[in-house]
């Protein structure tokens, strides 16, 4: 629990920046589906025992939330960057006060006392810190070699091309988990029991874009130390699937699945023997 929380600044609020965009191009059904997912998630998300000296009181909560719904984007920076000066640790900066703060915003939604959109706003903000604290969190390298869990996106009928390339990629070495055909929770439980190094995810098309985004927001809160690989035809549609969705990288063909997978977990290249 003694790792910092340390970010970039810039970087955080190039987050948010990107994250207001996405928030202005998407339709209101999937924003409310992603709003929920990030708050749901994110609330439920405290796994370790809390000493009662390390709870934020309500009233910074209230400054937390109020930080995140606000109009100005800097509130919420100047907000964790206060809460990084008093020595807070990643656990406790992502897994205390996000989860209290995102409680506590469903909890407002629920009630009618912020609107559909400021909660929309608030989530995306959540989301952002999420994805640069874990950017900055030193990661080591995983122990496991050439291992990692393919899935299509729920909702997906095509599931040939990622049941080849699993195979495929058996073939050249890879210990590889196929999941197709599950629900995006019963997928996202799956994965968050087995905690794959690595994730790639199978889409066919535009339409798969929603069910992909929720899915990678949901697996970027229970999998936060995964690295995430999208493939398929969505990867060759031009939709900036790494900046968009927070996808570490995207791969339209085998060739290119393979080479990102290895640059991921930086393992040597080439098939082994």
């Amino acid at each position: 629990m003694s790792r910092s929380a340390t970010f970039d600044r810039q970087m955080l609020e190039t987050a948010f920046s990107e994250i207001d965009a996405v928030h202005r191009s998407l339709p209101e059904a999937t924003l409310s589906t992603l709003a929920a997912e990030v708050v749901t998630r994110v609330a439920n998300n405290l796994r370790f025992a809390v000493q009662p000296d390390m709870v934020p009181c309500l009233d910074e909560i209230d400054m937390l939330c109020n930080a995140l719904l606000s109009d100005d984007p800097h509130a919420a920076t100047a907000f964790i960057e206060n809460v990084q000066t008093k020595g807070s640790s990643y656990e406790t900066l992502c897994l205390l006060y996000l989860t209290v703060a995102a409680r506590r915003l469903g909890e407002w939604w629920d009630n009618d006392d912020v609107s559909f959109y400021r909660v929309t706003v608030a989530a995306g903000r959540i989301y952002a810190i999420l994805r640069i604290l874990r950017m900055e969190r030193p990661i080591g390298v995983p122990d496991m070699q050439r291992a990692a869990a393919f899935a299509s996106v729920p909702g997906e009928n095509h599931t040939l091309g990622i049941t080849i390339a699993s195979d495929l990629a058996r073939e050249r070495g890879w210990d590889i988990d196929l999941f197709v055909g599950l629900t995006h929770d019963a997928l996202v439980e799956t994965l968050e029991q087995r905690q794959p190094a690595l994730i790639g995810l199978s889409a066919s098309g535009r339409r798969s874009m929603p069910a992909l985004t929720r899915l990678i927001v949901a697996l970027r809160i229970s999998n936060p130390n995964a690295r995430i690989l999208v493939c398929g035809q969505i990867a060759a549609a031009n939709l900036a699937l790494v900046g968009l969705t927070g996808a570490d990288a995207a791969a339209h063909d085998f060739q290119g699945a393979i080479g990102h997978m290895e640059r991921l977990l930086d393992l040597p290249t080439g098939r082994l023997i």
